[in-house]
């Protein structure tokens, strides 16, 4: 007969029971901590390594085959532009024409008053009929005198006195005559005309102004300004690294913003064949026919300049290059995403572009705005990017 278990034993048995069993769970516990601490760090380790990685865009390089045009800006001006003084001193009496006004050479455009001018003239008419009158007393005794030398009545001094006086007077008379044809010149110099075909661009007078001789001294006003646009100039300054563009007869197609649909043909007839020091531009010239006077004098125009189609070079942004001591870089990105700084040599610059004729390949992948602590053999993360679009107009 089996003996009864006490309540002592049991109770020992149920202790040692759930003293096992938290045994256990604090065993899982550690086991648990000690792996989740273990997953954190190696979170943070590759969290801290992809932070720590660099990412660069690049791009491929282009081929130099379609280049755009070359845009220039250029200011329009009129085949002849004059500034009309007056020839002699006066009030403005009247003006015949008004800005905008076409007019024809010789025509006249205003009329000046100078009654000092008439009065002198009037004074001067007098004295050349008191000089002929003098003139004409001392010839006729001139005369005379000569006539009694036959009788050797006087004596030939007398004669030779007399001769030189009519001579004297002679003199005066002329003298009196060019001052009245001065002055009668100046009274011509009372209307104003055209020196050429063209338009009244600037009228800067009106009735009643004092107008100061234009030659008189260097505060003359102008009267008024002709232009002549039935043909029109363009200067365009253009880049020294672009000179190689410039070529006397060559057509240059012209646009202007006041008439966006249109397209005008200029011929560059010249250039000032030296490099100006300070914006280090070529200077040229354009010349086109204006004949229904569409295009005004000041206007802003764009000159495009064809560029060859060539493919000897690569296209790379602007802003991949890298400047340092070692020379002009680019930073190349291997296979194994390892960069490397190469030497390029650099032909032209477009703007956002950059010709590039020795150091480069097409399959090289080039880094775009490579950061400042770029190096040889540093790992990139590298992401392709969009090429930069080349300027056009």
């Amino acid at each position: 007969m089996t003996s009864p278990i006490s309540p002592h034993h049991s109770t020992i048995r149920m202790a040692r029971r759930y003293g096992l069993l938290l045994l256990a769970l604090a065993v899982l516990a550690a086991a648990w901590g000690i792996y989740s601490r273990s997953e954190a760090h190696d979170a943070l380790a590759r969290e801290t390594a992809r932070n720590a990685a660099i990412h660069v865009g690049i791009v491929l390089p282009q081929a130099e085959n379609n280049l755009p045009d070359l845009v220039l800006p250029g200011s329009l001006q009129a085949w002849t532009e004059i500034p009309v003084y007056a020839h002699t001193s006066g009030y403005l009496k009247r003006w015949l024409v008004d800005i905008g006004d076409h007019v024809k050479v010789g025509q006249a455009i205003a009329d000046i008053a100078i009654p000092e001018v008439d009065q002198q003239v009037r004074q001067a008419e007098a004295d050349v009929r008191t000089a002929e009158a003098n003139y004409d007393l001392a010839r006729v005794t001139a005369q005379r005198w000569q006539e009694l030398l036959r009788t050797h009545t006087v004596s030939l001094q007398d004669v030779d006195s007399k001769n030189d006086d009519a001579a004297a007077k002679l003199a005066s008379l002329h003298a009196a005559q060019a001052n009245l044809a001065h002055l009668r010149a100046l009274d011509v110099y009372q209307h104003i005309t055209s020196p050429v075909d063209g338009w009244i661009t600037a009228r800067n007078v009106d009735i009643g102004t004092l107008i100061d001789n234009g030659s008189a001294n260097g505060n003359a006003r102008e009267l008024f300004h002709v232009a002549d646009i039935h043909r029109m100039r363009v200067y365009v300054p253009v880049p020294e690294t672009e000179a190689r563009l410039v070529h006397v007869g060559s057509i240059i197609l012209l646009a202007t913003r006041a008439w966006p649909d249109r397209v005008w043909q200029a011929r560059l007839t010249d250039s000032a064949r030296a490099i100006d020091p300070v914006s280090h531009t070529l200077l040229v010239q354009l010349q086109l026919d204006n004949p229904d006077a569409s295009l005004l004098p000041g206007g802003y125009v764009e000159a495009r300049f064809p560029r060859p189609s060539r493919s000897a070079g690569l296209l790379v942004p602007s802003n991949a290059l890298i400047f340092n001591a070692s020379g002009t870089q680019l930073a190349i990105v291997d296979a194994h995403n390892r960069v490397h700084l190469r030497r390029v040599r650099v032909a032209r610059d477009f703007g956002r572009t950059l010709e590039i004729r020795a150091g480069l390949m097409p399959t090289d992948r080039v880094i775009v705005s490579p950061p400042d602590s770029i190096s040889d053999d540093m790992s990139v993360v590298p992401r392709m990017v969009a090429f930069p679009k080349q300027e056009q107009s």
